[in-house]
Order: C-alpha cells, then sequence, then structure tokens
C-alpha cells in the first residue's frame, strides 16, 4: 500500500513540474499578447491579468510544494552542524519536520475554509469561480504534508530519479 501511495506521489511530482513549465510559459505568451494587442492595436484580452494571476498563484503554490521535497524551505543556520552532537542534529530535523508539518495542517485547514466560501464569488472576466485560484493551497499543503511526513519518518520513497528529475540533472 505504501509503494502505490509513494509511486502515485512520483508520478504527481513529476506532473506538477510539466504543469508548473506550462504555466510559466502560458503566463508569458498571454502577458506578451495582451501588451502587443493594447500597445500596438488599442485593444487587449480583458481575461489575461485575471488568468495570468490564477496561473502565478498555482505556479507559486507547487513550487513552494517541490521545494519542500527539495529541502529548498528557509533554513536558518545558527549552529555549525560539523562541530553539533549527532543527536542534537537530529532533533532538531525533527522539530523542523514537525514545524512543516503544522504549517502544511493550516494550510489544509484554512484552505479548504478558503476555498468553500470563494466557490460562490465569480471572477468578473472570466466567470470562473474565485475558488479556482485558492484551490492551489490545500492541494499544496498535501503536497507539503506528505513530503514532511516521509522525512520525519524517515520513510524510504525510492525516488531518487524523481529527485534527479526535479532538480534538473535526469
Amino acid at each position: 500500500m505504501l509503494k502505490n501511495i509513494v509511486r502515485i506521489f512520483n508520478l504527481i511530482h513529476i506532473g506538477m513540474v510539466y504543469l508548473a513549465k506550462a504555466m510559466i510559459v502560458a503566463m508569458v505568451l498571454i502577458t506578451f499578447t495582451n501588451v502587443v494587442l493594447r500597445y500596438g492595436f488599442n485593444s487587449g484580452l480583458i481575461w489575461s491579468e485575471e488568468v495570468s494571476l490564477l496561473l502565478a498563484v498555482w505556479f507559486i503554490f507547487i513550487a513552494m510544494g517541490l521545494g519542500v521535497k527539495q529541502g529548498l524551505h528557509i533554513n536558518i543556520s545558527l549552529f555549525d552542524v560539523a562541530k553539533m552532537p549527532k543527536w542534537l542534529d537530529a532533533a532538531l530535523t525533527r522539530l523542523r519536520d514537525l514545524v512543516v508539518i503544522a504549517v502544511g495542517i493550516i494550510m489544509l485547514r484554512y484552505g479548504w475554509t478558503l476555498v468553500g466560501f470563494t466557490m460562490k464569488s465569480i471572477m468578473p472576466a472570466t466567470n470562473w469561480p474565485a475558488g479556482w485560484l485558492y484551490a492551489s493551497v490545500p492541494f499544496s499543503a498535501v503536497i507539503i504534508l506528505y513530503e514532511a511526513l516521509t522525512q520525519l519518518f524517515r520513510i524510504d520513497t525510492n525516488d531518487a530519479a524523481v529527485d534527479a528529475f526535479l532538480s534538473g540533472k535526469g
């Protein structure tokens, strides 16, 4: 069962990378097209700012989830790890994982609530539910919780190839 969950999340991670790349390309194309239309032809795409905002928010929260996987979240080095006792290093690493889990739980709880409130609101230019914008928060929270829990419990995810792919080396 655990192997299947790990396999599913590894596929989700790879899909998230491709999705993030597509979102960046789409944002650039939409913004470029809108600028050309606005300044070159004195018209524009009414929906471009809304869609670009949606893509940017989703990109940021996808990157946040992938950043936790890669250990790219904010770290403060107060102590020289080489001089620190192993038990203290292990305890501080566990504390870090617990803090990330707490942040993930908060994001999931309040993100879900926010999506529920905003699904009834409609974005003016696209007529899409505003909840789509905020759905990135609980989505990212699930990824963050998965990564933090696997790190906390030292679960071997057998994903060296996925990590190499995510870091651009694969």
